[in-house]
């Protein structure tokens, strides 16, 4: 009876366990970062009904569209990126797939949000691989640039972590973009790629410097977006712009590269209100960093079904259904 049993479990039964152990760990860890920093607003929630608030509508409106702007140009990226690698997309497609694919990075595991997008591109044309490879290239591309922003607005020091962190990711960032390692990695993901993808781009020297320009452009509207988010809840200085935009690019950067946490959800609620604690009291710090999170992901949800709702998504689902049954 023990060697029936035995014979049959897969071979993948294995690792498909050890998946699923580290997707309830990842679980376990945001649910820890996230419920700390709520249990230290609830406690001092005197101290944040206290807080002189002032809702400003019109600020948190035109914050929202410089935070919608800099998610196009991400767009826009990612997708001269794709198209390096050989996929074709429109533009419509590509925010489509770019939005609907990032919903899913809430669900515990880097690999979902690369799958999802993954698989809506597959509908249109775009091969899997293909996609996988653009997507890793441009979220170094997105990471290096947050940390340019982040030591030219805050300084090294302000970001959390090793000092020399930012500093070596800075070198890595420019060994990357400006030698022939470039070429290399690009050649490593085009291995990825079926025989009969169209033909690959070049990406000169020049057009590199214009994506990192492009990238850190990006984040300066994030960040205004930012900025005039915490302006529409409370006074903050015009002063404090540039390293508003700073913590910003920061929370993201430290909250994406915590793998344990779906989303960042947690971390980066952790490092705003650990670096907002600079410009706001702790308390009304901890609290505008949850609040951020909810006015980020209404953005992302109502943008995504403004598209749904303009362009439809059932020939993305449909169509990579079919393709994969095909395969079959």
């Amino acid at each position: 009876m023990a060697q029936e049993r035995l014979g049959k479990l897969s071979p993948v039964d294995g690792p498909a366990r050890d998946r699923r152990r580290l997707a309830w760990l990842e679980r376990v860890g945001a649910t820890i970062v996230l419920v700390a920093l709520v249990w230290y607003v609830a406690r001092h929630w005197n101290q944040v009904e206290a807080y002189s608030w002032s809702f400003h509508w019109p600020r948190l409106a035109l914050g929202s569209l410089c935070v919608i702007t800099a998610y196009s140009l991400f767009v826009v990226l990612w997708r001269k990126l794709l198209y390096a690698l050989g996929g074709r997309l429109t533009l419509v497609d590509a925010h489509r797939i770019w939005y609907f694919g990032n919903l899913a990075r809430y669900i515990p595991g880097k690999v979902f949000q690369l799958a999802g997008t993954a698989y809506l591109a597959r509908a249109k044309g775009v091969s899997s691989s293909t996609t996988v490879a653009a997507s890793v290239l441009a979220q170094a591309f997105v990471i290096g640039s947050a940390v340019i922003v982040t030591v030219a607005t805050l300084g090294g020091s302000s970001i959390p972590g090793p000092t020399w962190l930012p500093f070596v990711v800075l070198v890595g960032l420019a060994a990357l973009v400006f030698t022939p390692l470039f070429d290399g990695v690009r050649a490593v993901l085009s291995r990825w790629q079926p025989n009969d993808v169209s033909e690959t781009v070049s990406i000169g020297m020049r057009q590199r410097g214009l994506l990192v320009i492009g990238y850190v452009v990006a984040w300066f509207f994030f960040g205004t977006g930012f900025y005039l988010f915490l302006s529409g809840l409370t006074v903050v200085a015009a002063a404090d712009l540039w390293p508003l935009v700073g913590v910003s690019a920061a929370g993201y950067a430290v909250g994406w590269l915590a793998v344990f946490a779906p989303g960042g959800i947690g971390v980066r609620e952790g490092v705003y209100a650990l670096l907002l604690a600079r410009f706001l009291p702790p308390s009304a710090a901890a609290a505008a960093a949850i609040l951020s999170r909810l006015w980020l992901t209404a953005i992302e949800v109502a943008v995504a079904a403004a598209l749904a709702a303009l362009f439809g998504y059932r020939d993305l689902s449909t169509a990579a259904t079919a393709g994969s049954e095909q395969k079959k």
